[in-house]
């Protein structure tokens, strides 16, 4: 009996691993399914507007990121760019990820058509939108709007670290900017800030998942570094790329984004 009872719980044992198997293998097949949607779903890289050029390159912690940029003309020949972080990871943060990206879109070819949207009043409206559907997710951002024919930047924060740093003439510095994340608060303003942009110039976002690659052993120092690592590469995208060693990273702690955009670097 006792050899029978062993055969009889080593078929089941099998059985159930088989079933985990599959399970597991399923799984898989529906990360990397989303991983391409979401690869999908970013605008093109490198891509030139306006005599600017825009690159980006998202580091997914595993298959799916939370991390979400985007960048498009709106129809007044502005053109609006953002980098958010959506609190958390995996599937849920991917969608609310994918769901800001529609939000946006949608508010900038709609109320764009009747009034001048600011990265600030866009702000506002994502908040409002998010607290309505209760998702427990929180998302913070950096929102910008480039008008090249007044040549200005203006740009709203919503809770986000690192700071955009500014690069021109040899020199990168943090842009100011303070705010809450977006879906937390009912009652919460968001500020516009501006200013003239120099005619060479880049401009580099990034999410807090930068903070794993650097070598400072905490987060002030971490982000202390960026302006000089920055500086060293003369904002050229693809020399931070490589001091930051983003080419090459797998199995990240946390999700990683950066954009950059330029003007007459060389």
């Amino acid at each position: 009996m006792d050899s029978l009872e062993r055969q009889h719980n080593s078929a089941a044992d099998s059985e159930e691993l088989l079933l985990l198997q599959k399970q597991q293998a399923l799984l898989l097949t529906d990360q990397l399914a989303g991983k391409h949607l979401q690869q999908q779903l970013r605008p093109q890289t490198p891509w030139q507007a306006q005599g600017l050029t825009f690159e980006h390159c998202v580091v997914p912690a595993l298959y799916l990121t939370g991390d979400s940029l985007d960048y498009f003309e709106l129809p007044d020949g502005r053109i609006l760019l953002y980098l958010a972080d959506v609190a958390g990871s995996g599937t849920a943060a991917a969608l609310i990820s994918m769901l800001l990206k529609s939000i946006v879109r949608s508010y900038s070819f709609t109320a764009g058509l009747a009034e001048e949207i600011t990265p600030a009043s866009m702000l506002t409206y994502l908040n409002q939108r998010l607290l309505t559907y209760d998702s427990d997710r929180h998302i913070t951002l950096i929102c910008m709007i480039i008008n090249t024919q007044e040549n200005t930047l203006q740009w709203s924060a919503a809770g986000h670290l690192p700071s955009p740093i500014l690069y021109s003439a040899g020199h990168a510095e943090f842009l100011a900017g303070q705010g809450q994340p977006v879906g937390m608060f009912e009652q919460v303003s968001y500020v516009d800030e501006q200013l003239q942009l120099p005619q060479a110039f880049s401009l580099s976002l990034f999410s807090d998942g930068i903070f794993d690659v650097q070598p400072q052993d905490s987060l002030v120092g971490s982000e202390a570094a960026l302006p000089a690592l920055i500086s060293a590469a003369q904002g050229e995208y693809a020399q931070i790329v490589q001091r930051l060693g983003l080419a090459n990273c797998s199995n990240m702690p946390d999700d990683i984004a950066m954009l950059v955009l330029s003007r007459n670097l060389a």
